[in-house]
């Protein structure tokens, strides 16, 4: 993240937010409406034998001692169950407001950093490596994250190949574009209005710089009507997740334009950039952005506010290259701590046995198996059968 991060917990109440009315400085609870679009109302929130004497029988007890013995090698050669995945916060929160820093919420974590009506990203949050959309040869103005400017071109140009051209309307806004724009609607619609379908400034997906409204090249605004009827926007629907990008607020289960799934009203025309990756399996897994990051990559605690706790990965054996101490530095979104790896004399690097065995005992254990069996078929073969 960028410098303002250490102060962003002590940043000043967003302009617009309204005070709980009962008292104790949190958020009010409200009725999602859009008087630019029909209301829709909100669903409610979701016996062994024995063995002859002399040698047949101790070659038989000694089968069955060595028999156990490889059972206790085979079980000590299983490798261990690897750790159950672990997720993100689980269950996904209700629907309220409020001003949690979202984690992670690092520049390189720009595929999975959420914002939403609980979460935020503080004013200071620039993407460094912003460029104009016009680098990915489509129609618009603004700007947009290097680092989705190849597949924006690749669905730019698919799209006009179908016939059904796309041209950009509203791509990255700064803090300040977004404190404007949301006192612009709040001023058009109220406030209890405007937060359904303008997000409060830091919560915007535009400040992230992975997000553009959409429109048809050559036509009108998206804003009006339902733009996943027109052709360009219907193609929009059902092939963008191909190419990175995913419509971030689309209708709720039930067709309602307020969805308590993503806390937003329906939005045909806002897509954000997710990388092709995470976009096939949100895609895959029928769920929104908001619902998939909840559940697998935000690591905050929705009602305390305080990031939650990563496992530390346990490393993988690799062998040292070399006798010699060396330095490895483990890499991380802030500092990176070095690590000493100690020297092969000092003690020996970690075996590539399976279950941490060594092969060469394996090996030889395995051999004297061969070679005690044959034995004991050998003097069985040779000794009277047993009455």
């Amino acid at each position: 993240m960028g410098s303002g991060d250490a102060g962003a917990d002590a940043e000043a109440a967003v302009v617009g937010v309204a005070p709980d009315a009962v008292g104790g400085g949190g958020f009010t609870l409200v009725q999602p409406t859009r008087k630019a679009m029909a209301a829709s109302s909100v669903a409610s929130l979701r016996g062994g034998r024995n063995f002859t004497a002399g040698i047949v029988g101790n070659m038989r007890t000694a089968r069955v001692r060595l028999a156990a013995l490889a059972f206790s090698f085979g079980v000590l050669a299983l490798p261990l169950a690897a750790p159950a995945p672990v997720a993100a916060i689980g269950p996904l929160p209700d629907c309220r407001l409020d001003d949690i820093m979202t984690v992670p919420r690092d520049y390189d974590s720009w595929s999975t950093t959420l914002v939403d009506w609980l979460l935020r990203v503080p004013k200071s949050y620039v993407p460094p490596d912003l460029v104009p959309v016009s680098e990915a040869g489509i129609a618009g103005p603004g700007l947009i994250r290097a680092v989705a400017i190849e597949d924006l071109g690749a669905m730019t140009a698919a799209a006009a190949a179908n016939g059904t051209p796309i041209a950009v309307n509203s791509p990255y806004r700064s803090y300040a574009e977004q404190v404007a724009s949301f006192n612009g609607w709040v001023g058009v619609d109220g406030y209890e209005d405007a937060i359904t379908y303008s997000q409060r400034p830091g919560h915007s997906e535009h400040q992230l710089g992975l997000t553009i409204d959409f429109m048809t090249l050559g036509g009108g605004s998206a804003l009006q009507g339902d733009w996943s009827t027109d052709p360009s926007g219907a193609w929009m629907a059902a092939n963008a997740w191909k190419y990175g990008w995913l419509m971030s607020y689309p209708l709720a289960d039930n067709g309602a334009l307020f969805s308590e799934a993503t806390c937003f009203h329906y939005e045909p025309w806002h897509y954000r950039y997710v990388g092709r990756e995470i976009a096939r399996k949100i895609h895959r897994s029928g769920l929104t952005i908001r619902e998939y990051l909840w559940r697998h990559h935000t690591m905050v605690d929705p009602e305390t506010g305080e990031p939650i706790a990563t496992p530390t990965p346990t490393p993988s054996p690799a062998p040292s290259p070399s006798p010699t101490p060396t330095l490895a530095a483990t890499p991380s979104p802030v500092t990176s701590t070095p690590v000493a790896t100690p020297s092969a004399a000092a003690s020996p690097p970690p075996s590539g046995g399976e279950g941490g065995i060594d092969p060469l005992v394996l090996g030889i254990g395995g051999v004297a198996l061969v070679l005690l069996a044959t034995i004991a078929i050998v003097v069985r073969r040779g000794s009277p059968a047993p009455s």
